[in-house]
């Protein structure tokens, strides 16, 4: 494949993808088909199956990209110089714009995890613990230091995760506060419950 078809390819697999993440957000993994997505993309049902052989390999690459997507924004967010309350700020910025940006691919990441078989589903949660890690890892190191009030640094992490993620729900773009606007005010109000403001 040259280099010119590699990004061709590429770029049929995001419009795919993206094609994809809407509608499985608008009606749900299981009520969604192959000729469903093919037919919003002006395909063949045969084309989408070219790119991809199952339907569940579409979903495993999109919710693949999507905690790749959120890691990468969220360390390449954090200062590892700061003190551990302006890194919690940072990742949780990052994270909240992320899903502002990504809101169908998180959305689907979020709500179907179960549709993967359990090999990859094994394989998503081991990425997405990960990445849960960053958070606790950095409340762990608040509270050794004394800088953060928590009793377990796992359920605070928890609790900010949940909060941050609910967002896909009730987010819009033409809404009242942008997604900065809503890191800093989630940010100033777990922060205060955490001892710092």
């Amino acid at each position: 494949m040259t280099a010119v078809e590699g990004v061709e390819v590429n770029g049929r697999l995001a419009e795919i993808s993206r094609v994809a993440c809407r509608i499985f957000r608008e009606r749900g993994y299981h009520a969604t088909s192959m000729r469903t997505i093919a037919a919003a993309l002006g395909w063949q049902a045969a084309a989408l199956y070219y790119y991809f052989p199952g339907k569940e390999d579409l979903l495993f690459r999109i919710m693949d990209e999507a905690v790749d997507v959120l890691t990468d924004r969220v360390l390449a967010a954090i200062d590892p110089d700061a003190a551990p309350a302006d890194r919690l700020r940072q990742a949780m910025g990052a994270h909240i714009t992320a899903v502002a940006d990504h809101l169908d691919e998180l959305s689907v990441f979020l709500n179907e995890m179960k549709a993967l078989s359990p090999p990859r589903r094994e394989r998503i949660q081991e990425k997405r613990d990960r990445y849960e890690r960053i958070f606790r890892d950095i409340l762990a190191d608040g509270i050794a230091r004394g800088e953060i009030v928590a009793p377990d640094p796992r359920l605070a992490g928890l609790l900010i995760l949940a909060a941050c993620n609910w967002l896909y729900s009730w987010y819009r773009p033409d809404g009242a506060h942008t997604p900065e606007e809503i890191a800093t005010a989630f940010s100033d109000m777990i922060l205060s419950g955490l001892g710092r403001k």
